[in-house]
């Protein structure tokens, strides 16, 4: 009973002293609050977002864990590296060996292939467009048609006269007598007299334009595009966040190419296209064209975009579109082009009317995208050895990451399946293999060592010479080729998911069904394949992303300095206030000492005072931070910016709080205002009785 009388009386004064120095406990108190608040609100923050991005990383690209060789020179950045060369990762023989390894670790549910390299790709220019639209009319004989190309295609050949003209004064040598000789072709097909002669023989004007003048129009656009090389089946399955847009899956067994969305639409896309997709974008954000330097920048550019759409549209479109254009704008010329630049004349009054019009009733009948779903492209990849190979693979369908489609850094990776992409890296497959030895055999190639080399291939008889000659004794180097062009087409050979699993990756990909498990499940995998004598090594998400994983720690390493500057300030404040309250009782705290007080009830009442005050403190912080988090999980925080939307793993990220933000948040608070107590509570304890007289005086 004594202790407790003790123990109440001990608050009731701390209370009253509290309440005595109101003023400053008030502003002692507003600085606990703001740390409580911070620690509990940003802590919560920092784990939503570490949580959302989480689900970003591991369910579209990188698994739980990512396996790669030991032996790598670069870390691996399933993202993409700092530097814009290639990334060696190294390889992995067999994926199927890993495979079985990893099977047999508990808590892992699947592992997936991959390989991750950069192509291209071209679209012909538009004078090749625009020249094959002629060579169809001509072939259909629609003369009505070859009259309207022509003027465009005048307006072509006008800018690559001048564009040529500027090549001519600042190139030298061989280059410069090439241009000279482009520059002459495109004058003379500029000429009245080359047209007049052109509607009397096409197909020679034809083969004109395409053999002298094509050629000086370059090879189109060029477009670079980053690739995941997996088994496709797998990854649908086990990346939850896949899901198609357009087409179909490729079959099993097939070759083909999956192009993500959100790329085709941003980097793919025909220009106009994308420059009113910018502005249409910035609309719906209420930021003005008007007096923004870059939309204002977009618009011009968008205008000069209408000799290229008139040049993707056929005659046929141009005369179905024109009424239709005259009637919305109101306009009385009957020239296609002057209406379709009249009609990319944007403003921010008819930006929302022109853009739908646009997608109503140009886009259907545009080729928007360098491909279509079915179309067999051709890209183009760098090998290991610094070759290139080239690889023909049917674009079966468009695909997104579910929540992160306005996401450059999800949208920026487009899928193939595994063998095209042991093809491109430069691996020959066992079909490849037994070609190769076939023709070989065919050839009768010999081995012969380095010394016998010379005799080998210069002295004995050599009968090839002689079978190569025809029939009039002759030499032809031309005996038995085939000489017939063909069209390029995809290799059509299946192949089984065993060609998938005993083949090269670079990286694997491992999905788990327990994700708090994921540091004991590396571990133990890494001891698996330690075991296994297999020079691999295993790192989570977060380091398998590159920057991208360490983005949130770095922000919670700027959160954390934060918190501690302030609790270091909010230390040295509560100090010099404490201190400053025990010097102005002196009177009062010499006066208990006079009548029995104890070092240890003056020490116990200057902690309970601090205990007391950060107690109420806290539970206020608290009840703010986490009713903001709620507040804000209720209407959910607006991804201004792509890169929000991967960080926030959708259009709005929703934060959430737990037991553990608030008893951290409390634990913080409790522990720097009982140290900013230890030496004021040190001087109180030191206050003799005489001290009250002396005040007294």
């Amino acid at each position: 009973m004594e202790a407790l009388a003790r123990i109440s009386l001990v608050f009731r004064l701390a209370i009253r002293s509290l309440w005595a120095h109101r003023i400053k406990s008030a502003i002692v108190g507003s600085l606990m609050v703001f740390g409580t608040v911070l620690v509990v609100s940003g802590s919560a923050m920092l784990d939503s977002i570490e949580s959302a991005m989480s689900r970003s990383i591991i369910h579209s690209l990188a698994g739980h864990l990512q396996v790669y060789s030991s032996n790598a020179r670069d870390e691996l950045a399933i993202y993409g590296g700092t530097t814009m060369g290639g990334l060696d990762y190294g390889e992995i023989p067999s994926f199927k060996t890993v495979k079985d390894i990893a099977e047999r670790v508990d808590n892992i549910k699947a592992v997936v292939p991959m390989g991750i390299n950069v192509a291209s790709m071209s679209r012909g220019s538009e004078l090749d467009l625009a020249f094959g639209r002629l060579r169809e009319a001509h072939r259909k004989r629609r003369v009505k048609d070859q009259t309207q190309l022509i003027p465009a295609i005048k307006r072509l050949l006008v800018i690559l006269r001048d564009d040529l003209k500027n090549q001519v004064s600042v190139t030298s040598g061989p280059r410069h007598a090439e241009v000279t000789s482009q520059l002459a072709h495109v004058k003379t097909a500029l000429t009245e007299t080359f047209w007049a002669t052109f509607t009397e023989a096409p197909l020679k004007g034809l083969e004109f334009l395409d053999t002298k003048v094509a050629p000086a129009g370059g090879d189109g656009r060029l477009m670079y595009l980053r690739y995941v090389g997996t088994d496709l089946a797998a990854f649908a399955k086990h990346f939850d966040r896949f899901q198609l847009v357009k087409g179909e899956a490729v079959p099993r067994g097939k070759r083909g190419i999956l192009i993500n969305q959100n790329f085709a639409d941003k980097r793919l896309k025909i220009l106009a296209a994308r420059l009113l997709d910018s502005l249409e974008k910035a609309r719906k954000e209420d930021v003005l064209i008007a007096g923004n330097a870059e939309l204002e920048s977009k618009a011009r550019r968008l205008k000069t975009q209408s000799g290229a759409i008139s040049i993707l549209l056929s005659p046929e479109n141009v005369r179905a579109i024109t009424p239709l254009l005259k009637s919305k704008l109101g306009s009385k010329s009957d020239d296609f082009d002057s209406i379709l630049g009249d009609f990319l004349t944007i403003d921010d009054g008819n930006l929302a009317e022109r853009y739908q019009t646009f997608y109503s009733l140009m886009a259907p009948r545009l080729d928007l995208y360098p491909f279509k779903i079915g179309d067999v492209v051709t890209i183009r990849a760098w090998t290991k050895s610094g070759y290139s190979r080239a690889a023909n693979v049917t674009v079966y369908g468009t695909f997104s990451f579910r929540g992160l489609e306005r996401s450059d850094l999800s949208g920026a990776a487009n899928l193939v399946d595994m063998m095209t992409f042991r093809e491109l890296y430069g691996q020959m497959s066992s079909a490849q293999r037994q070609e190769l030895s076939a023709i070989r055999k065919n050839a009768k190639v010999k081995s012969v060592s380095r010394a016998s080399a010379e005799d080998a291939l210069f002295g004995g008889a050599d009968t090839s010479a002689t079978e190569a000659m025809d029939v009039s004794g002759r030499f032809s180097e031309f005996d038995g080729v085939d000489l017939k062009k063909k069209r390029r087409s995809q290799d059509e050979r299946p192949y089984t998911q065993s060609d998938i699993e005993q083949g090269m990756a670079l990286s694997i990909a491992v999905l788990l069904k327990d994700e708090s498990q994921i540091e004991s499940t590396r571990l133990a995998l890494q001891d698996a394949l330690t075991k296994a004598n297999l020079k691999l090594k295993v790192v989570d998400w977060k380091t398998a992303s590159g920057l991208i994983g360490q983005f949130v720690q770095l922000v919670r390493a700027v959160l954390y300095f934060a918190i501690f500057t302030i609790f270091a300030v909010a230390l040295v404040i509560i100090n010099n206030s404490m201190l400053m309250a025990t010097l102005e009782r002196v009177r009062e705290i010499g006066t208990m000492r006079a009548i029995g007080a104890q070092r240890g009830l003056i020490l116990s009442l200057m902690v309970t005072e601090t205990f007391v005050l950060c107690s109420v403190a806290g539970a206020l912080g608290t009840a703010l931070g986490t009713g903001l988090i709620s507040w804000l999980n209720t209407r959910g925080i607006p991804a201004t910016t792509d890169v929000m939307v991967f960080l926030f793993s959708g259009p709005r990220l929703f934060p959430d709080y737990t037991s553990q933000h608030v008893w951290i948040a409390n634990t913080i608070i409790v522990i720097v205002s009982l140290l900013a107590t230890l030496w004021p509570a040190r001087v109180a304890t030191r206050v003799q009785p005489i001290e009250a007289m002396r005040s007294a005086d």
